[in-house]
């Protein structure tokens, strides 16, 4: 299976999710080996969103450059409406 930012987000989020559980469940007064893996997974769960978050900016939308080239293709005015629309911010 081939990986995508959008499973990384997902995976990132889950396991944000379980940390938040087992620490709930240890403030709930159960062992120290909640707290422990609590602990562990929020950092790396930050880690996965991190890398996913930069890599969701890498990857381009082939469908917003197909758009973009039909109007570069299409003439001047298109030209002109395509730098007009990257100067905005």
């Amino acid at each position: 299976m081939k990986a995508t930012p959008t499973r990384a987000l997902l995976l990132g989020g889950t396991l944000f999710l379980l940390g938040v559980v087992f620490l709930f469940i240890w403030m709930g007064g159960h062992s120290r080996l909640f707290l422990g893996l609590g602990l562990g997974l929020i950092p790396i769960s930050a880690l996965t969103l991190a890398v996913a978050g930069r890599w969701m900016n890498k990857t381009p939308d082939p469908l917003q450059a197909r758009k973009e080239q039909r109007l570069w293709r299409s003439g001047p005015l298109g030209r002109w409406w395509l730098q007009k629309r990257k100067r905005r911010p």
